[in-house]
């Protein structure tokens, strides 16, 4: 099946090319954290994440067609 994958911040920086959707091949029943390896993203790095606008769990399956976005966590000061 195939996704949309965007990732924000400061995690397009390690992955310019996915600072726009982007496809994604990935298997049938896939998850949010399958994709999150798929892209070899460490987990202490991503905040949340949103799968068509909802905030999810890594657990989320993903269905053909889902646009899924990776937020870092924000900091400043």
């Amino acid at each position: 099946m195939q996704v949309k994958a965007r990732l924000l911040g400061l995690l397009s920086f390690d992955y310019p090319a996915f600072g726009k959707l982007r496809p994604v091949e990935l298997s049938e029943g896939a998850t949010v954290k399958d994709l999150r390896e798929r892209l070899a993203l460490p987990e202490s790095k991503v905040h949340f994440v949103s799968v068509n606008g909802n905030m999810v769990g890594e657990d989320y399956r993903l269905a053909e067609g889902d646009e899924v976005v990776f937020f870092p966590a924000a900091s400043g000061g």
